[in-house]
């Protein structure tokens, strides 16, 4: 036993002395301070299967690697400058960090079981039902959201009372001793409006969004689930809009630490002209806060139809969208709208995100503290993090 234990400690010393390493230093620049800052790096190795992330070489970083979009991703907290050393490896990394974040998608079988799947598409209508909770869902400590897989998609939400993981053990519908423990819940009743962030078309005849119901095919994939990021996409192909055939490919990332989802939506096809809409529902007595790229909404409404069960739930939406690309700020019956055109790119990115009043983070600050600190965070998560490799 000793001779063979000698042995597969000689192969691991043989095998990590032929991995191929390469060191690199980055340093990233932000404005002010950024606590949990995420952090992005794109000039990953294609060979490298594993990557190192330490504070001046001593204090190491959780860190993901996703192989799949090529890029290498943290959160930090960051004040002005902050070098960072990166060692890329081609062994495989043996390191398991606590996961921050989720992302779950479940395929009703034919004798009601489920089965998780990564990817699903169809040409018609008719994922809605066939999905448990609906669609793809992703969280972080912070808050959880849903996107419904049928002709709307619209971005539907669920706060939590305590920071931590939950969607894998209510797999979004809480039982009632999950509810007694404390868990949270889905805090909107989204009906046909964007929800949060969601987004649509519009017809200006009828100055109201149009959902996507004419087009050829739809997919739904989860392309990271942690431990730092998800990064969830819906994609559209052959969507007849405006007297066009486009496609349109939505991608949702949402961090460790954040509440607040980055959105990149890629507009392929003949776009120019075209005009698009995002923002936040209406709920009942709320109170709507508008800036130039920002809109925020704070309101009281159920959450579920079952009225008795459930009880009025106080939420914040709010979505920060790009200054340069907003045509107009407009109504309709059921949200509040940007009117956005795509970039020469084809891209219409932006930031959304929703706060519960019962999440225990906030029950020392008031109303208008929780709207005006939402405001804030939603604005700054647009903030793009400047990432330089040291030579």
């Amino acid at each position: 036993m000793k001779r063979i234990l000698a042995l597969l400690l000689a192969l691991g010393a043989v095998c990590t002395l032929s991995a191929k390493t390469q060191k690199c230093a980055y340093r990233v620049t932000v404005t002010g301070s950024r606590p949990e800052c995420p952090v992005v790096i794109r000039d990953v190795p294609e060979w490298a299967q594993s990557a190192v992330v330490s504070l001046g070489g001593v204090h190491q970083i959780p860190s993901q690697l996703d192989k799949r979009l090529g890029e290498l991703v943290f959160v930090a907290n960051i004040t002005g400058h902050q070098n960072f050393q990166v060692v890329y490896s081609s062994a495989p990394d043996k390191r398991v960090f606590k996961s921050r974040v989720h992302a779950q998608m479940w395929l009703k079988n034919s004798d009601k079981t489920l089965r998780a799947a990564d990817t699903l598409s169809s040409a018609q209508n008719d994922m809605y039902h066939k999905l448990h909770h609906h669609g793809p869902a992703f969280e972080s400590e912070y808050a959880a959201y849903r996107i419904y897989f049928d002709n709307k998609q619209t971005i539907d939400t669920y706060g939590k009372k305590r920071p931590r993981l939950e969607l894998a053990e209510t797999m979004w519908y809480p039982s009632d001793k999950q509810l007694a423990d404390g868990y949270g819940h889905d805090n909107l009743r989204v009906f046909g409006s964007v929800g949060v962030g969601a987004l649509k078309g519009w017809d200006a005849e009828a100055k109201k969004m149009v959902h996507i119901t004419d087009f050829k095919r739809r997919e739904a994939r989860i392309l990271a689930k942690g431990p730092i990021r998800t990064v969830v996409e819906m994609r559209v192909e052959g969507w007849k809009y405006g007297g066009r055939e486009i496609t349109m490919t939505s991608r949702y990332i949402l961090y460790a630490g954040h509440s607040d989802v980055q959105v990149e939506n890629r507009i392929e096809g003949d776009f120019k002209g075209l005009v698009f809409t995002t923002g936040v529902m209406k709920m009942a007595g709320n109170r709507v806060y508008k800036q130039d790229n920002i809109i925020a909404a704070f309101g009281r409404d159920y959450p579920e139809n079952d009225t008795l069960k459930w009880e009025k739930e106080s939420v914040g939406l709010a979505v920060a969208v790009p200054q340069k690309q907003v045509a107009s700020q407009i109504d309709d019956k059921t949200s509040y709208l940007f009117q956005l055109t795509p970039d020469i790119r084809g891209r219409i990115d932006y930031s959304f995100e929703m706060l519960w009043r019962k999440s225990e983070w906030l029950k020392d600050l008031s109303d208008t503290e929780c709207v005006l600190g939402l405001m804030e965070s939603v604005r700054r998560a647009q903030t793009a993090v400047v990432v330089s490799r040291i030579p």
